[in-house]
């Protein structure tokens, strides 16, 4: 398996681009077809709903109430042409011709060329029978402006970080290191991790050709998972998951036992990692507390419509995929969203059926990214087993709370802040490490420096982290996993606090929080470290590197960036910092000190920044990944708030418009 295969935050849909959302507020692909909504320009409530199919480009064009478009006859009609213009600003012009399947002239494709290639071959008029269902996805679309934001973590938007990358790819990949004097902890891996991971492996590439009508080497890698967790209490359930699955007679009860046998063997990897981690900042961890009995109750019925899709995708498998069966996932996600106890569950949903969308049909993908699509099956059967997502208050917290930076996840329909920070607690006991997030559904046209302003009014903190204040906390609720559940009552701001100052004076001796047993998961380790005295190295295209410059040039997105530290390379994970900052990869590539996220995946160490210092006319200036959090003043940083303000305004119409007639 290749890096790309084998990562759990593989990136495998670019990410949408900022557009004005006024001609066409609605565009997708989706469903084998370009799709969208066309303002009629005359009346607000009434819209054309536009298509154009995958292959045979046959074209349709009616309004939302079915009435033909009288411009649409033997031809493309402006709504179409604009339906073109608006999917390209969005997706850019090679996704849209590559999923329409056009084979136009050499050269770059432009909304333009696409157009003439598309009626080139004169295609057909198709029916107008989608215009139903297209204008039912758009009222979802708009749909998700009007649910609440959330202060509950969501743990599974690990796996969707942002991307500054124009096309998908694997992450960092080399082999990483460790941190100052204890660099050498990650010289060799794990005991045991290689075989762990082999049984993972071999569970995954089941999946891909699906569990239907098994074929003998499906059967070894379902015998290999449940000989990798032999003489463990799940040993008899995934014993006889295997030989049923093996069988083509897998209950949704066997697939659930075999999702727990692959979170159970990634979570020993995880252990093992952690304490090399542990080692290496020579920070304690909390003892994890014992589970706590079960919370309220939950609609077992969207539980069970959730796991009845799952156990569908296990039988199709990856390359069984098509339009049909991901799009039956779009009703049980808009029935658990509304639910905050089951938000966790819809956000990772919506996330992954909207990447099996993206790569319909599955036949004909040449690669797929086995690890993460397995890592978001498993975790996500297992989130549908009653009472798996809850994160029960075990504490309150009083004391003082000293920002270290902001970490921003995001998939299409979703985002979260998640600020990592040092608790001082205000009874003298030792420090530890905490976070605070807030989280929003949002349109996928809300992207960049724009995604601020859906999150920055749910949570004071934002506000100080980006003046750079400390903020005083009595009887905030905490989880036993460190994570506060933000409630502006139990909070104010308090004096200014340095980020890099706490770096370097408080968080040495931060006790590391516990870990649920869910998220017990590699790709969920982002241990903050605070590193200084390395060199930094950029590779060339052909991989040549040398000293990064002060001067920001050589610094390169394709490039890729390491620190030497004490004497060991760090791969640092560029692609991870956010649009929605200032800060970027020549800047990073220029540094002198960084707080950052140690992470794992696809076999290495990487560490992703969340703040810089960097001297800048012989002065040391620190930028911070969530430096837009409070507003900025730089102008692109400006232009994409304002885009996405307008995104929103018009959103929020039509919702007003059209979902509360």
């Amino acid at each position: 398996m290749s890096a790309w295969e084998r990562s759990s935050t593989a990136r495998v849909i670019p990410p949408a681009r900022p557009r004005k959302l006024a001609k066409v507020p609605f565009v997708e692909l989706a469903d084998g077809r370009l799709q969208g909504v066309v303002s009629s320009g005359s009346d607000i409530e009434r819209v054309y709903v536009s298509s154009i199919a995958v292959g045979t480009h046959a074209y349709a064009c009616s309004t939302n109430n079915n009435r033909p478009c009288g411009g649409a006859r033997g031809s493309f009609c402006n709504h179409l042409r604009a339906l073109i213009n608006e999917a390209v600003l969005q997706y850019g012009a090679e996704r849209v011709a590559r999923y329409l399947k056009v084979e136009g002239a050499d050269g770059e494709a432009t909304a333009q060329t696409l157009a003439a290639d598309v009626t080139a071959a004169r295609p057909p008029r198709g029916d107008t029978t989608a215009a139903a269902p297209v204008f039912s996805r758009f009222l979802r679309h708009l749909a998700y402006l009007e649910l609440a934001p959330s202060t509950g973590p969501l743990p599974d938007m690990q796996w969707f970080p942002p991307t500054r990358a124009a096309v998908t790819g694997p992450p960092p990949g080399e082999p990483g290191a460790g941190v100052e004097e204890h660099a050498d902890a990650f010289a060799e891996a794990p005991a045991g991790l290689d075989e762990a991971l082999a049984a993972v492996d071999a569970f995954d590439q089941v999946l891909v050709a699906g569990l239907l009508r098994p074929q003998p080497a499906q059967a070894a890698g379902l015998t290999e998972l449940a000989h990798a967790v032999a003489g463990t209490p799940l040993a008899a359930r995934v014993a006889e998951a295997a030989e049923k699955a093996a069988a083509g007679t897998a209950s949704e009860d066997h697939f659930l036992a075999l999702a727990a046998a692959r979170t159970a063997l990634l979570g020993s990897v995880h252990d093992a990692l952690t304490a090399q981690l542990g080692e290496t900042t020579g920070r304690p961890r909390a003892e994890a507390a014992a589970p706590a009995p079960e919370g309220g109750q939950q609609p077992t019925n969207l539980l069970a419509a959730a796991r009845s899709w799952l156990s569908d995708l296990a039988r199709a498998g990856w390359q069984g995929i098509d339009h049909d069966l991901v799009s039956a996932a779009a009703p049980v996600v808009s029935a658990l969203l509304p639910d905050p106890a089951l938000r966790r569950l819809a956000t990772l949903l919506d996330g992954f059926a909207a990447e099996l969308a993206a790569s319909c049909p599955g036949v004909s993908l040449d690669r797929i990214p086995e690890r993460r699509w397995a890592d978001l099956w498993s975790r996500a059967l297992l989130l549908t087993v009653p009472g798996a997502a809850d994160a029960p208050v075990t504490d309150t917290a009083t004391g003082r709370l000293l920002p270290l930076g902001i970490d921003v996840q995001e998939h299409a329909t979703a985002v979260q802040a998640q600020v990592h920070a040092v608790f001082e607690p205000a009874d003298g006991t030792a420090p530890r490490l905490v976070r605070a997030g807030v989280s929003a559904p949002k349109p996928d046209t809300v992207v960049g420096a724009g995604l601020w302003q859906l999150l920055r009014p749910h949570m004071s903190l934002l506000a100080a982290v980006g003046e750079g204040r400390a903020m005083e906390l009595s009887d905030m609720p905490i989880t036993a996993e460190g994570d506060l559940l933000w409630s502006d009552e139990h909070a104010r701001p308090s004096e200014p606090a340095d980020a890099f100052a706490t770096a370097r004076v408080a968080l040495p001796t931060a006790t590391d929080p516990a870990i649920a047993p869910l998220d017990r998961h590699p790709a969920r380790i982002a241990v903050p470290v605070f590193l200084e005295g390395y060199m930094a190295h950029q590779a060339d295209a052909e991989g040549k590197g040398g000293e990064s410059d002060e001067d920001d040039k050589g610094a390169t997105r394709d490039a890729a960036l390491t620190f030497t530290v004490a004497g060991r390379p760090l791969v640092v994970d560029i692609d991870r910092l956010p649009t929605a900052g200032p800060l970027t990869p020549e800047a990073v590539a220029s540094s002198a000190a960084c707080i950052g996220l140690l992470r794992w995946d696809a076999g290495a160490f990487v560490v992703q920044p969340l703040a810089v210092e960097r001297t800048v006319r012989k002065k040391t200036v620190a930028l911070h990944a969530g430096g837009w959090v409070g507003g900025t003043t730089d102008k692109a940083g400006v232009k994409a708030e304002k885009t996405a303000t307008d995104a929103v305004a018009v959103l929020r119409e039509r919702a007003g418009r059209l979902l509360r007639k």
